[in-house]
């Protein structure tokens, strides 16, 4: 059986990028092992490509940024079985391939995995010593084979291929294929993690003969059908590589992918950057908030001990130093603390005492040295020590809205001291946030209290909300007693009670005042003509005009 029609593009060296996934094929193999691929414990050595030297650029091969793409990985470096373009989304091909054919050469170890020929193979080697007793990376296998070609012939294939002291295995070199599924023997591959569903070209059969729980491993694979990121068809989750090594000895690692049966339909390889790394020890303080600064008597910090690997036990000496005094600014930190096998992080909680003495900001810094039964190491860090500064907090001044128009109020306290988080209990409104709108119907009080992290302040404040709306005087009035427009009314005075309101004939002459004016005067005994008023409110600026009167 042959693939059906597929896309073939040769392409030249490249720096492309389109929709989110990136790629780039501008750095040499032993660029991108040395500068991406490795982390902390490894030293490498000895890169080749497909056999070459590891000074050529091959566009088989390049690094990758997957900061914004659904690969799952943020960057590293890529190996295709075609150009490493062909990873580029989005996903608008059944059955992409870019510049397959046209490489040729198959790969011993991976014809046994794939239990067939292989063609268009990309395989990177090297040298590498680890400073630890374990050696881990983290990648992601995709293909253009997925969905359709699951359970065929058609079984695209990688493997990494570790060998050195201790590892007996049956590929060259007497090496281990260490990209397997979790928990078991089984290798990774398009037969062996997918979405648990024979292909169209596929059979259940040529799946089980590989792995008897083939359509079990359904949690490892991602089905990207109309993704916008990766061209790839689907791809697997985050996987690790782990190999336990000798610290200090040579190995020699061989990461291989290759279409399998036939040359169509590509595959690739993400590595991801700075993840291929042996035993190192990492430390780190920080404090409830997720930082590095406490404050006196008030919230609490942890020294973090991390490691990748926990194949053995671990021996963690430790040295205080800083400004501050332990047993007295802060509590006692033990000398050594000790990490036993298949531990990869511990902890030390740490208490500030509150002195209520003016010493400025001091430091508790841990230097520690790292042995186990493979190598030592050392790392250091530092929480910063504050005083405590009282909590203070006033809310904004005053206010007034008019809520006929729709406006609210909004509330908030303006803090200064204390230590975040604060809460807030308000009267009158159930919300515990710092900012509230309100838009209460008549004048309103409203009350907050506010407490520190520390508990040592308890402070509150009011604001009042005042509702006032301006006013808007009548300029004409009918006063014939019919019930329609006979009252002199202005709309909102009512919401000011200190008001006063005078009327004036075309000599000025008074013929209406009242404090206080409620709305209830209908001018009935007053002939036909033009009159004034003066509305004052004793709040906001006086108001006059014209006033027409008819019968």
């Amino acid at each position: 059986m042959q693939k059906g029609l597929f896309f073939i593009v040769w392409m030249s060296a490249i720096t492309v990028s389109f929709a989110q996934l990136q790629v780039d094929n501008t750095q040499t193999p032993t660029d991108l092992v040395q500068n991406i691929l490795a982390g902390q414990g490894v030293q490498i050595s000895n890169v080749t490509f497909n056999g070459a030297p590891g000074n050529t650029i091959n566009s088989q091969i390049g690094s990758f940024n997957g900061t914004t793409s659904n690969i799952g990985l943020s960057n590293g470096i890529i190996m295709c079985t075609g150009d490493i373009a062909v990873a580029l989304g989005p996903n608008n091909q059944t059955g992409a391939t870019v510049g397959g054919g046209f490489f040729g050469a198959s790969d011993p170890d991976l014809d046994i995995l794939a239990n067939n020929n292989t063609n268009d193979k990309a395989v990177l080697e090297f040298d590498f010593v680890p400073s630890g007793n374990t050696i881990t990376f983290r990648y992601v296998f995709g293909s253009e084979e997925y969905n359709e070609y699951v359970c065929s012939s058609f079984n695209d294939v990688f493997g990494f291929f570790i060998s050195g002291p201790g590892i007996v295995g049956t590929f060259q070199l007497q090496a281990i294929n260490i990209a397997i599924i979790p928990n078991t023997s089984t290798p990774v591959a398009i037969n062996t993690i997918n979405n648990g569903t024979p292909g169209a070209y596929g059979t259940a059969p040529t799946c089980a003969a590989v792995d008897p729980q083939w359509n079990t491993h359904t949690a490892y694979y991602i089905d990207n059908t109309g993704g916008s990121s990766v061209q790839f068809d689907g791809f697997t989750v985050v996987m690790e590589a782990v190999a336990q090594v000798q610290c200090h000895e040579t190995y020699h690692l061989k990461l291989a992918i290759a279409d399998a049966g036939d040359t169509g339909l590509d595959s690739g390889v993400f590595l991801e950057a700075g993840s291929l790394q042996s035993d190192e020890l990492a430390i780190s303080g920080i404090t409830s908030n997720g930082d590095s600064l406490m404050i006196e008597g008030c919230n609490t910090a942890i020294w973090i001990f991390t490691r990748p690997n926990a194949a053995d036990t671990a021996y963690i000496d430790i040295g205080v130093y800083g400004t501050a005094t332990m047993g007295t600014d802060y509590s006692n930190i033990p000398a050594q603390i000790v990490m036993p096998p298949g531990v990869f992080s511990d902890t030390i909680a740490i208490t500030s005492v509150a002195d209520f003495i003016s010493e400025g900001t001091e430091t508790i810094t841990l230097a520690i040295y790292f042995s186990n039964s493979c190598s030592g190491d050392s790392a250091i860090a530092t929480l910063y020590l504050m005083d405590y500064d009282s909590l203070k907090a006033t809310l904004m001044s005053d206010t007034i809205i008019c809520t006929q128009t729709g406006e609210t109020a909004m509330l908030y306290p303006l803090i200064t001291g204390g230590a975040a988080p604060f809460s807030f209990v308000w009267s009158n409104i159930p919300d515990t946030t710092d900012t509230v709108f309100v838009q209460p119907p008549v004048q309103t009080d409203y009350f907050v209290t506010i407490n520190d992290a520390c508990g040592y302040s308890t402070i509150s404040d009011t604001v009042t909300v005042t509702i006032q709306c301006p006013i808007i005087v009548p300029n004409v009035l009918s006063a014939n007693s019919d019930g329609l427009n006979d009252i002199f009314f202005i709309p909102n005075i009512d919401q000011y009670p200190e008001n006063e309101v005078f009327v004036y004939n075309r000599w000025g002459w008074l013929i209406f005042s009242k404090s206080n004016y409620q709305n209830d005067w209908a001018p009935t005994n007053l002939t036909e003509g033009v009159y004034f008023y003066v509305v004052d409110t004793k709040v906001l600026e006086p108001v006059n005009g014209v006033l027409h009167i008819f019968k």
